[in-house]
């Protein structure tokens, strides 16, 4: 028997809305306002020459996912890249390379909102800003 409570659906409206200001203020404190830039509930900001995009989205009636990913290479042929991917993963402190829409490699890094805490944020946006930074120009060259 489980031990943990069941994820019931649904939207926490107010918790959706405290999880973007906390994660607005923060990106505030990390960068200078013209680093950022904000399209509805999505801010990006470049990273060498990666571009890291920050969203707040809704998980389920107690939780929000606070996810820092970033695009890395398209067109990418996914039987050869996969072995790779899993390899880099197993290797990752946080965050996981994944094939999304059009044969495209994102990175990202999905952490719960709800108790989101400030370290735990500047952590995504380094690993995957650092990473994507690195990976993005070898992905594009490789495959």
């Amino acid at each position: 028997m489980h031990k943990f409570p069941v994820l019931k659906d649904g939207v926490n409206e107010k918790l959706l809305a405290e999880a973007r200001a906390k994660v607005d203020r923060w990106l505030g404190e990390f960068f200078d306002d013209g680093d950022l830039t904000r399209v509805d509930d999505l801010v990006q900001f470049e990273f060498g020459s990666a571009t890291i995009q920050v969203t707040v989205k809704p998980w389920h009636s107690e939780d929000v996912i606070v996810k820092v990913f970033s695009y890395l290479a398209e067109d990418v042929d996914g039987e050869r890249a996969a072995v790779d991917f899993m390899r880099l993963n197993a290797e990752l402190p946080l965050g996981t390379f994944s094939l999304v829409f059009d044969n495209t490699v994102m990175l990202s890094c999905s952490i719960p909102g709800a108790n989101l805490d400030k370290s735990e944020l500047l952590g995504a946006l380094q690993t995957v800003a650092a990473y994507a930074d690195q990976y993005d120009d070898i992905l594009k060259e490789y495959y």
